[in-house]
């Protein structure tokens, strides 16, 4: 894993988490937050210049907050809209990091985010991380992991080019 990609991933979850839902991510875990589990997972897919995808997962004693400060209050309370909510964030995040590390002109597809049953079946055997970053959110926590599949040559130098002038 990149560290200039790992730094990217993390200020964009950050952000994201901060100016979307609200909410302020804790790099330090508390012992509770530490503890809560990752149960829901969402994923959006991107292809272009790289192809991959970030997976989103949370523990879903967070998901009320987020919805209510993003949907409003009514909204934090159905599950569908919890996952919605989860799912947008994982949106932004995902549109938010790929031109920082792979430069500002590059265009990228997404699919629409998708709501994993089992936080297990979102990752393959075969695939290895680019960056994964772990905080803690309210009682929960949360975990954005970028993967990166066919990566092209001289991506990393775009990518170190595009984080120093930032």
């Amino acid at each position: 894993m990149s560290s200039t990609t790992v730094q990217s991933l993390s200020r964009a979850t950050t952000a994201t988490f901060e100016e979307l839902a609200l909410l302020f991510p804790e790099h330090e875990l508390s012992p509770e937050q530490a503890a809560a589990p990752l149960d829901v997972a969402v994923s959006v897919e991107f292809r272009g210049p790289l192809r991959g995808r970030l997976v989103l997962r949370a523990s879903s004693s967070i998901l009320s907050a987020i919805a209510a400060n993003m949907l409003g209050e009514d909204a934090s309370r159905q599950a569908p809209l919890q996952r919605d909510a989860l799912g947008e964030i994982a949106n932004v995040i995902c549109g938010n990091v790929l031109p920082v590390i792979a430069g500002a002109e590059a265009v990228f597809h997404l699919s629409a985010p998708q709501v994993h049953e089992g936080v297990d079946s979102v990752s393959r055997d075969d695939d290895a991380p680019s960056a994964s970053i772990m905080f803690g959110v309210e009682d929960g926590r949360a975990e954005a992991v970028l993967y990166v599949f066919g990566e092209r040559e001289g991506a990393e130098q775009v990518s170190q080019g595009a984080v120093s002038a930032a």
